[in-house]
């Protein structure tokens, strides 16, 4: 509309409000002390995330940070001991790292500072953290075993620990924060891809060969558990002193304990009666459970063998449809068939409801058992 149009180029800061927050808390400690709960989303470049440390920092009583993980690279040891604020009267209760892919130009960036490893100063102490909590994959300098390690140096109070989506954490890492935490962990997840089903990454082994199921019962507080192993047996589910687990408990398993190298055709005998000790120990915790001096409801679902087991139900949900073929419909029985509810992304139901998805079948526990022992289904 206009013939002979005139502007100017103008700047426009795109960290002014993180900009303008920082320097209202640093101006006006009064503001700042009555911060108790901070979350920063989307800012994960090198100025970014200095303004963010020296946000956080102003803020005396804060109890809950979420934080982009490149802080953790970008931030001094200095610099982090004012951030979990132990000298304080208030110091950090909870904390969560978002992690996330950068794009091209923002990995430039961040390639460009270098990594101060803050956890390796003495000077960085978790020993009043009580929540931990990683979420999100990344290929720039991801949060590793290495890391876990290194916080489970000193958080030896921590009641919840949350990794999830997150692939670069293995069991290993995971397991070094449950023994520094042993005795005040009430809530443990551990899900390294739970938005990808049954197809998880890898969840590691451990270098020592320590029994993981024997030593997840010795948490004595412990009450949420969701959890991938690379194997399982009954053992997680019977312990000399009594469980306090509670709710919907999910254990993702590669193997069962024992069998990690068994043919499943050879060895199907072995494999069916380890399967039917670890699904009576379940169930038997879950009916304990419900008969104790205070009752609790535990709901045990076992992710193992592309299948979903729920012991409380003495059900197996699954794709046998290849099963189907090789038996020559032997197996299942008509009876022992339903449609399942399930899928393989848990008990939400079928992803999508796509035609792909809609193959799972549900199968009673007896069933299932019969036809690993006649070798028309085949599981290690």
């Amino acid at each position: 509309m206009i013939e002979y149009p005139k502007g100017e180029k103008v700047y426009r800061d795109p960290y002014a409000t993180l900009n303008r927050t920082r320097h209202l808390l640093e101006d006006l400690p009064g503001v700042a002390s009555n911060v108790r709960r901070i979350w920063f989303d989307g800012l994960y470049v090198p100025e970014t995330d200095e303004s963010i440390l020296a946000t956080v920092k102003s803020c005396n009583n804060l109890t809950f940070a979420s934080l982009p993980w490149t802080t953790l690279r970008h931030g001094t040891a200095s610099e982090w001991a004012a951030v979990l604020g132990n000298d304080r009267a208030q110091p950090l209760r909870s904390l969560e790292f978002l992690s996330l892919n950068l794009s091209q130009k923002q990995h430039e960036a961040a390639c460009k500072v270098p990594d101060q490893h803050p956890l390796d100063s003495c000077l960085v102490n978790f020993q009043n953290l009580r929540r931990l909590k990683l979420f999100g994959d990344t290929t720039f300098l991801a949060v590793n075993d290495a890391d876990l390690k290194a916080i489970a140096r000193t958080a030896t109070g921590l009641e919840e620990l949350q990794i999830t989506c997150i692939s670069t954490v293995t069991i290993e890492g995971v397991m070094a924060i449950v023994r520094s935490s042993q005795k005040t962990l009430r809530m443990l997840e551990h899900a390294p891809r739970s938005m990808d089903g049954f197809w998880h990454p890898h969840p590691g082994s451990m270098t020592d060969n320590e029994h993981l199921c024997t030593l997840l019962t010795r948490c004595p507080k412990l009450e949420d558990l969701s959890i991938s192993l690379p194997s399982v047996c009954a053992e997680l589910f019977e312990a000399k002193t009594r469980l306090r687990w509670r709710g919907d408990c999910q254990v993702r398993a590669l193997h069962l304990c024992g069998h990690e190298h068994s043919n499943p055709i050879r060895d199907r005998a072995r494999i069916a009666h380890s399967l039917r000790h670890l699904l009576a120990a379940a169930r038997n915790l879950s009916r304990a459970q419900a008969s104790s001096m205070f009752p609790v409801e535990l709901n045990v679902e076992l992710f193992y063998a592309d299948c979903i087991f729920e012991p409380h139900a003495s059900a197996v949900h699954g794709d046998f449809q290849f099963a189907e073929e090789v038996s020559r419909g032997a197996w299942p029985n008509p009876w022992e068939k339903a449609v399942s509810r399930k899928g393989p992304y848990g008990s939400t139901g079928l992803y999508e409801k796509n035609d792909e998805e809609t193959v799972f079948a549900r199968v009673g526990e007896a069933e299932f058992l019969r036809g690993i022992e006649a070798g028309f289904v085949a599981v290690a």
